[in-house]
């Protein structure tokens, strides 16, 4: 059985339109990051088994860029090893609109914290005070305590955002553009993907690009095909009954071919480890309009969509 995240989230029944830019930090390390929503609660799985999501919620429309991921480390240095500018170490120069890459799932979950509660060992994930053992996994006390949190998609929450069309008739796509065809992924930077290793725009056959760069996909994302692979929260095998379980990754990367960019390819890895061409996008619970019909039907109390400036 695949993994369920415990949480007593209602499913809505209202579609929000519109994309959210939600704002953290302060001073020289102020960003921002922008979200879009993802409606249509209760679809159904596809025939694999992924992407049925009981809730509305909303998922960054790019990958967390290197800047974005250095400027939360500046405030919380327990987020990460600070090792993640690959793709900008001088010989390969993305610049910092690039994505963060050789982060880890632990590191992912602590980022997503510390947009959440300003601690990187506090919100849906809890971690020991040196922020090296995950303890516990709860995004339902999270949205209790916090409200609006911060969390590293689930792999349901992930699949369908990609896949799912958003003409709601129960469909899914096999790539995220919406389409069924390889024939439909063109390299390019307006209407295409840097989907496999040769004739990038910036001239090398290694680098990923800045996100948000190439073609913009079927439910308002961009770069769920290619740049980098992006970490799920859910286990591999399905069920988290292990918080050092193997994590799910999905979406391809600068360096795979056509094959990776499928719906029906996902690859796992330890939580604790990184590649060059894995990084991570974040999704935010729950999200606005399905607030109400949370706080009367799950016991909640009423949430106000709040930004957390530090």
């Amino acid at each position: 059985m695949k993994n369920k995240i415990g949480t007593t989230l209602l499913a809505a029944v209202l579609v929000a339109a519109g994309s959210y830019a939600d704002s953290f930090g302060t001073g020289g390390n102020a960003f921002s990051v922008d979200f879009v929503d993802i409606g249509y609660a209760g679809n159904a799985a596809d025939a694999s088994g992924y992407g049925a999501v009981g809730y509305n919620y909303r998922i960054g429309q790019k990958e967390v860029t290197l800047d974005q991921f250095a400027k939360a480390r500046a405030a919380d240095s327990l987020i990460s090893d600070g090792d993640e500018g690959y793709w900008n170490d001088g010989t390969r120069t993305v610049g910092t609109a690039g994505p963060a890459s050789y982060v880890s799932a632990y590191e992912a979950m602590k980022f997503a914290n510390w947009l959440t509660t300003g601690s990187a060992i506090s919100g849906a994930y809890q971690f020991n005070a040196g922020g090296t053992t995950l303890l516990a996994v709860d995004r339902g006390a999270a949205v209790t305590a916090y409200g609006t949190v911060y969390v590293l998609p689930s792999e349901d929450e992930w699949y369908k955002a990609a896949y799912y069309k958003p003409v709601d008739d129960g469909s899914y796509s096999l790539y995220a553009n919406g389409s069924d065809s390889a024939a439909s992924l063109t390299h390019g930077t307006a209407n295409g993907w840097n989907y496999d290793n040769s004739g990038y725009v910036n001239g090398s056959p290694n680098y990923t690009w800045e996100t948000g760069f190439g073609g913009e996909e079927q439910n308002g994302t961009f770069d769920m095909m290619g740049n980098v692979w992006e970490w799920n929260e859910s286990a591999y095998d399905g069920t988290l009954d292990n918080l050092a379980e193997r994590r799910v990754f999905r979406g391809g990367s600068a360096i795979n071919g056509r094959l990776s960019l499928r719906s029906s390819d996902r690859f796992s890895g330890n939580p604790t480890g990184g590649l060059n061409s894995l990084g991570f996008r974040v999704a935010a619970i729950p999200e606005p309009s399905s607030i109400a019909l949370i706080g009367l039907a799950g016991g909640f109390a009423l949430f106000v969509r709040r930004r957390f400036r530090r």
